[in-house]
């Protein structure tokens, strides 16, 4: 959790001095800094449908080990495009060992004061690493170089795989034996995935394509991804047999409010925090 929010909020801090280096244009600089997000966000719900069926441990090391890799790619690349697209691949590791976690500390710990503690721990490093984060991206950029926020990022991760491979308890053979009858719900992956990747997309790059939100390309891929976001609601309420998303899970009393309230605090989040750090 700490790394996750390291790589995000650290990130727009030195992303100055990484467009100047890597001569990124202005109408670019969205991309390395909002991809890693918009990729954790739509695999987040197909990662860890492949942890109930195969189990949380190896979906946890795998998901650590290719986050480890890909900023440490970060670190040396020397063109703009392929940091784009190596921070849209290290996207995939927070989301193959977030919902895993949750997973693996659900199962380990019985219920009571210790479970209710390691909770709070794991929530309240979501803050700790976005702090973090800010502090170390001002001290290298100030200090040394933008890379070695990639570089001493790696270092934890790395140590952060070896502890996990020793200490995590594996869970897969009592998973599978467990959860037999839970399957892929590849509708859900083909409707969401694409649809949130499609409109957010048009979103990010409408305020600097040539003609704006006019821009036919902008037009079609935000109409092509609220058709698939569209045709996503109507499989996930009443084709799946096993949703990603199933409808119950807004039944709760105000849980519909707090999904529509965590949407808007997080989008003007983001929003702020990139602009913010190009003044």
């Amino acid at each position: 959790m700490l790394m996750a929010e390291f790589f995000i909020s650290g990130f727009n801090i030195i992303l100055p001095d990484v467009s100047r280096a890597l001569s990124i244009p202005s109408g670019s600089q969205t991309w390395p800094a909002s991809v890693f997000s918009l990729v954790t966000g739509a695999f987040l719900l197909p990662l860890g449908r492949v942890a109930d069926i195969y189990g949380a441990y190896w979906v946890f090391t795998g998901g650590l080990v290719w986050f480890c890799v890909w900023n440490l790619v970060c670190g040396f690349v020397g063109d703009y495009r392929v940091l784009i697209v190596a921070r849209a691949l290290g996207g995939l590791g927070p989301a193959a060992f977030l919902p895993s976690t949750v997973m693996l500390v659900g199962k380990t710990y019985r219920p009571g004061p210790r479970k209710n503690l390691v909770f709070g721990l794991y929530c309240a490093f979501a803050p700790i690493g976005f702090f973090l984060g800010i502090i170390v991206g001002g001290t290298v950029t100030q200090l040394l170089t933008w890379r070695w926020y990639f570089w001493l990022g790696s270092v934890v991760l790395g140590l952060t795989c070896v502890m996990g491979f020793l200490t995590v308890p594996n869970d897969c053979e009592e998973t599978r034996r467990e959860n037999k009858g839970i399957r892929m719900d590849w509708w859900g992956v083909g409707t969401i995935v694409p649809g949130l990747m499609l409109l957010n997309f048009a979103i990010t790059d409408g305020a600097h394509a040539p003609l704006g939100w006019k821009t036919p390309y902008i037009i079609a891929t935000a109409v092509v991804g609220v058709v698939f976001l569209g045709a996503a609601f109507y499989v996930e309420g009443w084709v799946a047999e096993q949703p990603l998303l199933p409808f119950d899970l807004f039944q709760p009393k105000y849980m519909g409010r707090l999904t529509v309230s965590l949407f808007f605090a997080y989008g003007v989040f983001g929003i702020f925090l990139f602009y913010a750090s190009l003044q």
